[in-house]
């Protein structure tokens, strides 16, 4: 049977712990960002093993998000690529996604350990620090291969993380996917990812926007691209249009999602803009919101898969899930028994 989601990025086994500030001083990190690590963090992930207890989720922000669509289609629906390696952390990856009811078809590497990600948590914030290892070594020539290709030609809708574009096998297959969408009229939905991308890897994320349908972000990424685009505007919504307008491949109108923590998610499709408010939590129900962006993405691209293309509706299936996220430790759903009850938007 098909599948009708197919999501493709960095794989990333998530090490999940609750530092003090002086940590993120000490390794120079931001609360609420997202980074490569590079030589200055490598004492990092040895560090928080030992000195915290951490706990481990199957993460990456597309696989998150896929996992999420899968809570709310038909089982078999959804299905994840990306690169690990035949190692221990790979084989917990493995079990984790089959665990919520998701595919996986991985390229498996023997050149790099299995990606992972160091999240820090302080109070409601997060710090994401991530190590792709396997994960950067994913090849389009995997993605290329006849039975890999079959998946993607069967496939109706596609969600790539931006995180991928920081590597050439990630990039290309976006490119490669992007553009099959565009020419068969399907979907494609492409998230921003992270601020950085907008500052060090622009041309290749304008390349694959150019074939993008849906365009995810937040605010901090949202503000990111309009500086670096010299929109000179902070307003989220004159952003969301923008974004909205940018170059498309085919003649599709380009949907924009902006989400912003505890305000109203953004949606824009050309100079038309809305403001939908989320569904509001005390503070004494917040246990993590590490995911939750994932979280939302999933249930908008869940219920947008089932072939429901009114944005209103999608964001509450995000609003939805994302407030199921926060009430959590780190991007995780209830387990696939208790899925029931699922209301209807």
């Amino acid at each position: 049977m098909p599948y009708t989601l197919l999501a493709i990025e960095n794989p990333l086994l998530d090490i999940q712990c609750k530092p003090e500030q002086e940590l993120l001083e000490k390794y120079n990190l931001k609360a609420d960002d997202a980074i490569l690590a590079d030589e200055s963090h490598k004492a990092l992930f040895n560090e928080i093993v030992e000195k915290y207890e951490v706990a481990y989720v199957a993460g990456g922000a597309a696989q998150n998000t896929a996992r999420g669509a899968q809570y709310f289609l038909p089982p078999n629906s959804t299905v994840y690529m990306g690169c690990i390696s035949n190692d221990k952390f790979g084989e917990t990856m493995k079990e984790s996604a089959k665990a919520d009811g998701l595919a996986t078809n991985y390229e498996i590497t023997t050149e790099a350990p299995t990606g992972t990600c160091a999240v820090l948590i302080t109070g409601h914030h997060r710090s994401l620090v991530a190590n792709l290892a396997a994960a950067e070594k994913l090849n389009v020539s995997f993605v290329q291969k006849a039975e890999n290709w079959k998946i993607v030609e069967e496939a109706k809708y596609y969600y790539f993380g931006g995180f991928c574009i920081t590597h050439d096998g990630g990039y290309n297959s976006a490119i490669l996917v992007s553009k099959h969408a565009a020419e068969n009229n399907k979907t494609f939905a492409l998230n921003l990812s992270a601020p950085f991308l907008s500052q060090f890897f622009k041309e290749r994320l304008d390349a694959v926007i150019k074939n993008t349908d849906i365009l995810f972000g937040n605010e901090d990424e949202a503000r990111t691209y309009s500086k670096q685009a010299g929109w000179n505007t902070d307003d989220i919504e004159e952003i969301a249009k923008k974004l909205s307008q940018l170059e498309k491949g085919n003649s599709k109108p380009r949907l924009v999602v902006i989400t912003q923590g505890a305000d109203a998610t953004i949606t824009a499709v050309g100079n038309e803009s809305k403001v939908h408010p989320v569904i509001k939590v005390q503070e004494s129900e917040i246990v993590d919101t590490n995911g939750a962006g994932d979280g939302f993405c999933g249930g908008f691209m869940g219920l947008y898969a089932q072939g429901v293309e009114d944005a209103s509706r999608c964001v509450q299936a995000g609003h939805y899930l994302a407030n199921i996220v926060i009430k959590r430790v780190g991007p995780t759903y209830p387990p696939m028994a208790e899925r029931t009850n699922i209301p209807t938007f």
